[in-house]
């Protein structure tokens, strides 16, 4: 005697039952259910997007209860874990639990709270909508998941926004007056930044665990200190005469666009160094805008 158990349904191979369970399972397998107009809550920052028109994307898996069975001592029992079938014989009787589902057709795209996903079940990649709004729709308001067969991949859009830390190593400086040609400098500058972030996020089934990989474009404002060093040719245009070098301290502002490659950040600024001592004054580039490089990286998107 062998039962058969999967993650959706257990089906209990007995001669007298058989054909019963196999029909019964068939049917509420085929299942597909819709609801309502599947309107959600106002929300556009900080969200996922799903899109039910990409692929693994115009159906959801919601559970709807669990059923118990008896198994009796003796039994074979077949799992499937993370894409593999294992076999093992009962010991003695056992009671389980099997996860019932239904598959809900996504009619429209949907705005996702939160991501979740295992390396115990890299198949199943987890979703938290945004709360739906019709009472019709109240099913939904659960966490579902969407199934990913082996070697698949899911793509899903986030909208997002995020402070960071950002340091500006290089400075171009453009020409000032006919007087100073355009050069490249470096500062000691360090701040942070609030910007907006749409990134493509990609989650493949290794079958053993869930790989991700992530692509995207930002835009925000930056803001910190620096520390600039002045003498005789940084302050040729004050006319102020500096024997000595000495160190002035900036304030900087500057809004900025980004890339982000798998973790990886190239950033691009256009700002202004306004002076905060009294000896900046005399400074070439007090308050003259500038265009700024800096490089980064995500450590936990590199990570993942």
């Amino acid at each position: 005697m062998t039962f058969q158990l999967s993650w959706f349904s257990g089906l209990i191979q007995r001669k007298s039952v058989r054909f019963f369970l196999l029909f019964t399972a068939c049917f509420l397998s085929g299942v597909v259910l819709c609801y309502g107009q599947q309107k959600q809550q106002r929300k556009i920052v900080n969200v996922y997007t799903l899109h039910h028109k990409w692929p693994h994307q115009d159906k959801v898996i919601v559970p709807i209860g669990t059923k118990k069975v008896m198994l009796k001592a003796g039994w074979t029992m077949t799992e499937e874990i993370a894409g593999m079938t294992i076999q093992r014989v009962l010991e003695k009787d056992t009671l389980i639990a099997t996860p019932r589902d239904s598959t809900v057709t996504v009619l429209s795209n949907w705005k996702i709270a939160g991501i979740k996903y295992t390396a115990e079940s890299p198949g199943k990649i987890y979703l938290s909508p945004v709360p739906f709004i019709e009472e019709s729709d109240a099913p939904l308001n659960q966490m579902v998941y969407i199934p990913l067969p082996v070697h698949e991949e899911l793509l899903l859009t986030h909208l997002h926004t995020k402070w960071s830390a950002i340091t500006i190593p290089f400075t171009i400086r453009p020409a000032i007056k006919n007087r100073l040609n355009s050069q490249v400098t470096s500062e000691l500058k360090i701040g942070t930044s609030f910007s907006l972030n749409y990134d493509w996020e990609f989650y493949k089934n290794r079958r053993l665990d869930v790989k991700t990989r992530t692509y995207g474009i930002s835009a925000g404002l930056g803001f910190g200190l620096g520390r600039v060093g002045l003498d005789e040719g940084t302050t040729r245009l004050s006319g102020a005469n500096y024997t000595n070098e000495e160190e002035g301290l900036i304030f900087f502002i500057t809004p900025g666009l980004g890339v982000n490659v798998r973790g990886f950040k190239v950033l691009g600024f256009y700002g202004w160094d306004i002076g905060l001592t009294k000896n900046t004054g005399d400074w070439n580039y007090n308050r003259k805008p500038y265009i700024g490089i800096g490089l980064g990286f995500d450590f936990w998107t590199m990570k993942r």
